[in-house]
C-alpha cells in the first residue's frame, strides 16, 4: 500500500514539474503529501502522512507560513487547511 503511494506521488510530481527531494526515498509514503509552492520550482515536502491529523498538524505548526498545497493521493483531491483544525476537500487532481 505505501509503495503504491510513493509511485503515485513521484509520477504526479514528475508530470507537474515538482521537485522531489532526496529524503523522500528514505521513508514509506502516506496518502497525504504537501507541496511547497514558495520553492522555485515547487518542491515536495519529504515527509508524507498517513493520518489527516498529522497532515493538519504539519499545516498548523510546521508549514511556517509558506504557501503549501496538500494532496490526498487516496481520493485524488486537493485539500485546503481551514486555519484551525481541519482539511477541507477541494478539487480533484
Amino acid at each position: 500500500m505505501f509503495g503504491s503511494y510513493k509511485k503515485k506521488i513521484e509520477a504526479y510530481c514528475e508530470a507537474a514539474g515538482i521537485e522531489v527531494p532526496i529524503g523522500f526515498e528514505r521513508h514509506s509514503a502516506g496518502r497525504y503529501a504537501a507541496i511547497d509552492l514558495d520553492s522555485n520550482p515547487p518542491k515536495l515536502v519529504a515527509t508524507t502522512w498517513s493520518s489527516v491529523q498529522d497532515a493538519v498538524h504539519y499545516m498548523a505548526n510546521l508549514a511556517g507560513g509558506r504557501r503549501t498545497r496538500m494532496l490526498d493521493f487516496l481520493k485524488r483531491r486537493e485539500l485546503t487547511f481551514n486555519g484551525k483544525d481541519n482539511l477541507v476537500p477541494g478539487k480533484l487532481f
